[in-house]
């Protein structure tokens, strides 16, 4: 099977019907090996390897039954979310496609597929999130080492990395500020497990807080345009940017205290007021227009008002209302939803916010929705049990599979239901 037909075609603006890939399994190498799409490959249950007697995929890993049996004794080890509930193989699956899509230097990719085969500090800061909650901290860590090796002189990111190490982006679409906010959130959730380990990582946290900082306006509190996770360059301020870079303040916050260097303090009081400020100018700005996509109100609404709710922060008024609203709004004919109002394609179901709006009801208590939704996610994996990126008008995965982001949403959404919601970092 040619590149091409493991998913570089296509756009985001048109309906995909296509699956590019049914899964991935470990590489002779260690890296995430696509598997084609209808191919009737299957995985040794409770690992990322290929199982021979479902045929052969040039590239694949042959294990030795010690390493079958320690992948299995690990996934058993964990603190698996859904355990003993009917989604119990969605997270098993989703869990060990994160560590599948996880190169041996800690590079995890958003999915196997070219094109995608890249790290996004967005993606990675979730699933390291998921890896924490799991009870992987050591794996979690290795992830966000990665991204922290990545970051710009200046403290942010670039959309995406090379998973080589090298530093190198595969394109010119510049810096993404939400990486700022997921990057420090996640960090921020690791620390809470790691015993005070975070020193590692203390250059990072201190850079970003300087960015984030940096990138609010002084007058206005907002921070300036750039591309939030629908990657489209607009000239004014996005919720996706702003609500991210409001939780990686009050993380940063929280986070500086434990790396006790000189200048720490001042620097945390001075996220402090960042933070107010920018809570501040989103509740008088988006507010104003409803939670928005955009500052001006234009566009309507899209799923990074869920950014505004737990787990990433405490209710504001006439926030919950907002995304119920939105999640109305977006609700396809298939039961999924689309990234937003102004997204073109009105049929296709993106799973990252079908995932997120998941966490967002199971953690304020929502319970119907977040098993509407799990359920509706769980009923449209591909024969390898992966977590699609989009789902068709028909209700069949389509694009690439697995979607890391997705797996982790659903992963943290899960451990809300267990009753172990994620921490918010105080206001």
């Amino acid at each position: 099977m040619q590149p091409t037909e493991l998913g570089t075609r296509g756009t985001s603006w048109s309906p995909e019907t296509r699956l590019y890939s049914d899964g991935v399994v470990i590489g002779t190498e260690g890296a995430p090996l696509v598997v084609p799409p209808h191919s009737g490959l299957r995985r040794l249950p409770g690992t990322g390897y290929l199982d021979p007697d479902s045929g052969a995929l040039p590239g694949a890993a042959v294990p030795t039954a010690d390493e079958i049996e320690g992948a299995r004794e690990l996934l058993a080890a964990t603190e698996l979310p859904g355990r003993g509930t009917p989604y119990q193989a969605m997270a098993e699956e989703a869990l060990v496609d994160i560590g599948v899509l996880t190169f041996p230097n800690g590079a995890v990719v958003a999915a196997g597929s070219p094109y995608w085969r890249y790290v996004w500090p967005r993606d990675a800061g979730y699933m390291a999130a998921a890896l924490t909650v799991c009870g992987l901290p050591e794996a979690a860590y290795a992830q966000l080492a990665y991204v922290a090796a990545m970051q710009e002189k200046d403290g942010t990111w670039q959309a995406r990395y090379l998973p080589d190490g090298s530093r190198g982006v595969p394109d010119d679409r510049g810096l993404q500020l939400d990486g700022i906010g997921w990057t420090l959130w996640a960090t921020w959730l690791w620390a809470g497990v790691s015993g005070g380990a975070v020193e590692t990582l203390a250059p990072m946290v201190r850079a970003a807080v300087d960015a984030a900082l940096a990138a609010l306006d002084p007058s206005t509190g907002l921070p300036r345009a750039s591309q939030d996770f629908w990657e489209m360059d607009l000239d004014e301020a996005t919720l996706g940017s702003a609500a991210p870079l409001l939780l990686g303040l009050r993380a940063g916050r929280e986070l500086l205290p434990l790396l006790g260097g000189p200048g720490d303090a001042e620097l945390g009081r001075r996220a402090a007021a960042g933070a107010d400020r920018l809570a501040t100018a989103l509740a008088d700005g988006f507010g104003a227009h409803g939670y928005t996509r955009r500052i001006s109100g234009a566009g309507g609404r899209d799923a990074s008002v869920a950014f505004l709710l737990p787990p990433f922060a405490p209710a504001g008024d006439g926030v919950e209302a907002a995304w119920r609203a939105a999640v109305e709004a977006t609700t396809v004919g298939n039961g999924g939803v689309r990234p937003g109002e102004e997204w073109t394609d009105l049929v296709t179901g993106w799973t990252p916010q079908v995932s997120l709006h998941a966490l967002t009801a199971a953690s304020i208590g929502d319970t119907a929705l977040a098993h509407r939704l799990l359920s509706w996610l769980d009923l449209r994996r591909t024969t390898l049990g992966a977590l699609p990126e989009k789902v068709t008008d028909a209700g069949r995965p389509s694009a690439v599979a697995p979607l890391g982001l997705t797996g982790a949403t659903v992963l943290l959404a899960l451990a809300a239901l267990d009753g172990r919601p994620l921490p918010l970092p105080a206001r």
